[in-house]
């Protein structure tokens, strides 16, 4: 099942929540079975039971005539650093961990399909990042790992954009990836029964029609078990925050020449059954 967060002129409320079928949206919202993701993130196998019975009565909108919003307003997004194979070895100044590693995004950078994000006046080097993501949907903390899998309500995409020379100077990796706009998320969120292998998905990046990353979750140097566990052994997780699982390789710093983004780019990150998150590049 795919959810969403959506808007349209005709509703009485701002965003709804609904199902992504084709090219059409069932709102729940108005069919009275859930005001928010979240409320169904809250609600687990009981809330998504109930909206599988009840969807086929739920009012429809033709995709064209709604606008998707990010699925999920987390508390947290949790980014795992250097998971991949190819990633770590495109750069030439990785070391290969020996643990997971995290940084986070912060609420305030995120935004949903189709937003345009303004490229800041203080980085020359504002890069793309396809991110596999996991929507925590049980309370977690100091988990075992055989724990983690049963505790995951579902998958989306993250495009952790970063600004390189922000973020490599002096190791501001928390400022160079907190600008405004810079955590796009969604344009759904798969429930996990719909994706039982999330370590085999495809991704791709794609700046202005042309691929840039083009990789697979096969790839992961830790998995969701190993990465999820560890991090709940310090932070605490809570239904709705999202764990990222890091990048393939293809970034646009390690490109030769390297490739940033600019004002006039379209980038479209992609996942295997999850479908496409575009985002435009503007001025600041």
């Amino acid at each position: 099942m795919k959810l969403v967060t959506f808007s349209h002129r005709k509703g009485r409320h701002v965003h709804h929540a609904g199902v992504l079928d084709g090219d059409q949206v069932a709102c729940l919202t108005e069919a009275g079975i859930a005001g928010s993701v979240m409320e169904i993130v809250l609600g687990g196998k009981k809330m998504l039971d109930q909206i599988r019975g009840g969807v086929a009565k739920a009012p429809r909108y033709a995709l064209t005539e709604v606008t998707l919003e990010a699925p999920i307003r987390p508390s947290k997004v949790l980014c795992s650093g250097i998971n991949y194979k190819g990633h770590a070895e495109e750069n030439p100044n990785a070391k290969m961990p020996t643990e997971p590693f995290f940084f986070t995004k912060l609420p305030t950078s995120v935004v949903g399909p189709d937003v345009p994000v303004e490229k800041p006046d203080r980085t020359e080097q504002m890069d793309y990042e396809v991110e596999f993501s996991a929507v925590i949907g049980r309370k977690l903390h100091r988990a075992k790992e055989a724990d983690v899998m049963p505790a995951i309500f579902g998958y989306t995409l993250l495009n952790d954009i970063s600004a390189r020379d922000v973020q490599f100077k002096d190791n501001q990796i928390t400022i160079g990836k907190n600008f405004a706009g810079f955590s796009p998320i969604g344009p759904c969120i798969v429930t996990a029964d719909a994706m039982p292998h999330p370590d085999n998905v495809a991704l791709k990046t794609r700046l202005n029609g042309k691929t840039l990353q083009d990789g697979s979750t096969s790839d992961w140097l830790f998995s969701l078990p190993v990465l999820i566990s560890f991090l709940s052994q310090y932070i605490p997780l809570e239904p709705g925050d999202m764990v990222s699982t890091g990048t393939p390789a293809g970034v646009g710093i390690f490109q030769k020449p390297p490739i940033f983004m600019k004002a006039g780019d379209v980038v479209e990150i992609e996942a295997e059954g999850i479908g496409i998150l575009r985002t435009p590049i503007v001025a600041g």
